[in-house]
């Protein structure tokens, strides 16, 4: 038996061993989670004249998207309106017929949308369809509205990468033990 790698072996083998039982940990990390959910789904808006609005309210921290499609009523023909979305300030002075208004979104002429805005402060925001420049033909709009927002999740976690080094150090301490041993010493006679 040779000393030095038998012992040396041991301490190895040893420690490999302490690391694969002990080398693993939990941990919990938060995990941001991207998430749709619906505003309106299906929305009908019936016999546009002149325009048509709808109330939502919205968050700043949501990104919305709208999506829809125009037709005129009675027909399978498809028909083109404006669209804009504006705050309620704006909307107001839309209404009080004020031409230099601020739309988050603005849309002329369209016969299929779909637009994805980012509201810039919490409350309540419309949605028009603006008609006025085909009074000829009423407007049918369909339309969806979604919005996605960001969450953070708390997921477990297992770190083992002392349990993976733990395997090798348990083979070579193996290794050296088996060798310290069955190797016999060198005597050396003087």
């Amino acid at each position: 038996m040779r000393a030095a790698p038998t012992f040396g072996g041991l301490a190895i083998l040893v420690v490999g061993l302490l690391m694969i039982n002990f080398g693993a940990y939990i941990y919990t990390i938060e995990v941001p989670r991207i998430e749709t959910r619906p505003i309106l789904s299906g929305e009908r808006l019936s016999q546009i004249g002149d325009f048509a609005t709808k109330e939502i309210d919205l968050r700043n921290t949501w990104i919305v998207n709208l999506e829809g499609k125009v037709g005129i009523p009675g027909s399978n023909g498809s028909g083109v309106i404006d669209l804009y979305v504006m705050n309620s300030r704006e909307y107001q002075r839309l209404r009080n017929g004020e031409k230099n208004v601020e739309y988050l979104v603005k849309r002329e002429r369209v016969e299929r949308f779909n637009e994805t805005f980012v509201p810039t402060e919490n409350g309540t925001y419309y949605v028009t369809f603006d008609n006025r420049f085909d009074p000829k033909y009423k407007k049918d709009v369909t339309f969806t509205a979604r919005y996605v927002f960001e969450t953070r999740v708390p997921e477990t976690r297992q770190e083992d990468i002392l349990t993976k080094i733990g395997y090798p150090l348990v083979v070579l301490g193996a290794i050296s033990l088996i060798y310290g041993l069955v190797r016999k010493p060198d005597v050396k006679w003087d």
